[in-house]
């Protein structure tokens, strides 16, 4: 008699997936209009609620909300701390240096004024890789640069500037988690953390490299615990995007968005969506597609000389949206594969012990 074979388990968020790429595909959007008019003063978001509001800077707000809550997930689960960060180094790494060699040695290599033969002789041109993969930042040191305005002259991809705070936001976790292994503690710390940020320079100065960000980070954070306890409803769902849309009218969204837009985008995960359809079916560019997104659209721009946002937005779309399945198909989907293989070489004594667990056996 065959046997039947188990069911796979159904994600209770199958909506992520797509969130990321539309947030990816945001960040996009409005860096198009910086690459080919210069500025953000067009964009429809900005152009609706002022400076400082745009699409693509709420679609990183959202990436934090999310890793922030599934992060708070995969501890929950008993994850130990050198499979946690095999994991995030796993997803981050081996995707973001495919991209900075793909910068520096090919679209570099095209856009470049020196002969080519010159420009791989020379130190920077691998410089930028290694400087870039230590910073976890767009180094300044290459010997290219893209034909810009005079306010992006030397930036090869201006959205790396986020994975340094995510590693960071990473690493602040793992450290309230040491505390506690509670996750309504360290949703709590994490909450008047980012709340000290918000409220207090002195304490915004303590946190470098995550104040900006934490807000939404710990919104996440917190949403898990809200979700652990409560769920989610459609009733508060449309309450929490009726003050969102009031905030606006004082100028206060940045700061709602961290509360009210975490618990629509836990709220929107737990429905599929177009976009995780199609990642199910074709795989998680969204990564890919976020740091292609300002190198591609660079060159672009360079070789059509388009001056319109829109106009580059369309136009680099195709060609990011194929970077990015190379990067999951080449690169981040075998190297994401091997934490099964990590996980069963983990040793039982590498996961959590504080003195707090161990007292409570």
């Amino acid at each position: 008699m065959q046997v039947a074979a188990s069911p796979v388990p159904k994600s209770p968020f199958p909506g992520f997936d797509g969130l990321r790429l539309v947030a990816a595909l945001s960040v996009l959007f409005s860096h198009a209009f910086l690459i080919a008019e210069g500025s953000e003063a067009r964009e429809p978001l900005r152009h609706l609620l002022g400076p400082g509001n745009i699409a693509g800077l709420y679609g990183v707000f959202t990436f934090f909300i999310i890793s922030g809550f599934l992060l708070t997930g995969s501890l929950s689960k008993q994850a130990g701390m050198v499979q946690f960060s095999i994991n995030r180094f796993l997803r981050i790494v081996p995707g973001f240096l495919f991209c900075l060699l793909a910068t520096s040695l090919l679209i570099g290599a095209w856009v470049t004024p020196l002969d080519l033969r010159a420009y791989f002789a020379r130190a920077e041109t691998y410089a930028y890789i290694g400087s870039s993969l230590l910073c976890l930042c767009d180094s300044w040191e290459n010997p290219f640069q893209f034909a810009a305005y005079p306010n992006l002259v030397g930036v090869k991809n201006g959205s790396l500037w986020s994975l340094s705070y995510e590693v960071l936001s990473y690493l602040f976790l793992l450290w309230l988690w040491t505390l506690s292994r509670r996750p309504l503690v360290v949703a709590g710390a994490a909450g008047v953390a980012a709340l000290a940020a918000v409220l207090s320079p002195s304490a915004n100065k303590m946190m470098p490299g995550i104040a900006y960000t934490l807000p939404y980070f710990a919104g996440g954070v917190v949403m898990y615990a809200v979700y652990q306890r409560f769920g989610t409803t459609p009733r508060l769902a449309w309450l929490s995007l009726a003050v969102l849309c009031a905030s606006a009218l004082g100028g206060l969204q940045h700061y709602a968005f961290a509360i009210f837009g975490a618990y629509l985008v836990v709220f929107l995960a737990e429905r599929g969506n177009i976009g995780s359809r199609f990642a199910h079916r074709w795989g998680d560019w969204s990564y890919g597609a976020y740091l292609f997104g300002w190198p591609v659209e660079q060159l672009v721009q360079q070789l059509t000389g388009l001056q319109s946002g829109w106009q580059l937005f369309v136009c680099s779309l195709p060609c990011v949206l194929g970077c990015a399945a190379v990067s999951w198909w080449v690169i981040e989907k075998p190297c994401l594969a091997l934490k099964k293989l990590t996980g069963r070489l983990s040793a039982p004594s590498a996961r959590w012990s504080t003195p707090w667990s161990a007292a409570r056996g």
